[in-house]
């Protein structure tokens, strides 16, 4: 029913339709009305050069601001960023850091917009101290050579770089340095690398305000070949009386050195330093750090190489000679007790009497005489020992 009213005099309404469009297009054209519009235009900065000589750098707390303007509408699609020049002047800075914005119209569009207004009215301008530090290159190496070879060492030149900028940016930096990459390499390497600025946390930052010394920074890799050298002990003195060397260990019993080609490839043992025995009575240890008694030339592949080395002191046994003299030296000595050298009354009483009778009897003269007596007395000295 509805859409039956709605087909009745359906071409009279939509006549009246179009008749109402054409007249507000007369209107609008006729009339020209003002609309408002906004553009978003960049911010330039003026007088750059103002705190040069007072050795500080600035800083703005923003690059665009906001413009308005009022526009007929017949003419408000040819209006656009680029017809507004938005930028404020060092040169206004004052102590409260406020600097005002100014806006200039193109002048082919001075007479197409009105009421130009722009947001914000001012800009904040911060100054800081320029600082210059210097910081030591560190080396970030990425990657390891090819099998059987070593980084021995990697030079920079230069060693040093100069950083200036703000206060605040120079406060951001932690060191600077440079990446090397030796994955797969089996010879030296020369080349240059672009210094990176890096935080606490060793990530790289990027710093538009700051600048460096050198954009460029060459850097020369060494390799060492690697190969494993048996260690060699050395023992020298002698042992106190009634002890002897017994042996020698080390551990470990090799280690990987490196070394240029030339020099590591004619290496087959490493002679560790000397240990006195002389007057030991025990087991003799000693600890070597390799890295400490290493030649020229010659570093260890991989770090803190500790070398332990024991020689074995002990003392020499008695052998079977010694302990058969020494039981026959002992057989030969007789053994006297007590018992056996108290004599019994009797024989100590008569063996005076018999004693004077041989002495009375030597008072004549005679060789008979006298050698009778001597063979009595004899026996007699014989009868008391018994």
């Amino acid at each position: 029913m509805k859409f039956k009213a709605f087909r009745d005099n359906f071409s009279l309404k939509l006549l009246s339709f179009f008749l109402a469009i054409l007249i507000w297009l007369i209107v609008v054209n006729v009339s020209r009305p003002e609309i408002t519009r906004t553009q978003t235009v960049n911010l330039d900065i003026e007088s750059t050069d103002t705190f040069n000589a007072e050795n500080k750098k600035w800083s703005v707390d923003r690059n665009t601001v906001t413009i308005s303007y009022k526009v007929r509408t017949d003419q408000a699609a040819t209006i656009s960023a680029d017809d507004f020049h938005a930028y404020i002047d060092l040169k206004d800075y004052s102590i409260t850091g406020s600097v005002p914005v100014y806006v200039n119209v193109a002048a082919s569009k001075e007479n197409t917009v009105d009421d130009v207004t722009v947001r914000p009215t001012v800009i904040h301008v911060t100054l800081e101290d320029i600082q210059e530090k210097k910081f030591d290159l560190k080396v970030h190496q990425s990657g390891n050579p090819a099998d059987g070879y070593a980084v021995s060492s990697i030079i920079l030149s230069p060693e040093t770089v100069y950083v200036t900028g703000p206060e605040s940016q120079i406060g951001r930096i932690s060191s600077v340095g440079i990446s090397v990459d030796v994955n797969g390499l089996t010879g030296n390497k020369d080349a240059t690398a672009k210094p990176v600025l890096y935080d606490a946390n060793g990530n790289a930052i990027t710093l538009n305000d700051v600048t460096l010394s050198t954009d460029s920074v060459h850097y020369s890799v060494t390799l060492h070949k690697k190969k494993s050298i048996n260690l060699l002990p050395s023992v020298t003195g002698t042992p106190a009386a009634g002890y002897q060397y017994e042996s020698t260990t080390v551990s470990p019993q090799s280690e990987i050195l490196a070394g240029a080609p030339g020099i590591i490839d004619q290496m087959t043992v490493f002679e560790l330093p000397t240990i006195d025995i002389s007057d030991a009575t025990d087991s003799v240890t000693e600890t070597f750090q390799l890295k400490d008694y290493l030649p020229s030339g010659i570093e260890l592949a991989e770090p803190n190489a500790e070398v332990i080395v024991t020689v074995r002191i002990e003392k020499i046994p008695e052998t079977e000679e010694e302990s058969t003299t020494t039981a026959e030296s002992s057989a030969e000595i007789p053994h006297i007790t007590e018992a056996e050298t108290t004599l019994p009354e009797t024989s100590v009483s008569e063996a005076p009497a018999e004693t004077s009778e041989a002495v009375s009897g030597i008072r004549e003269p005679g060789d008979q005489q006298t050698k009778s007596t001597d063979s009595e007395h004899s026996e007699a000295s014989a009868a008391i020992t018994g």
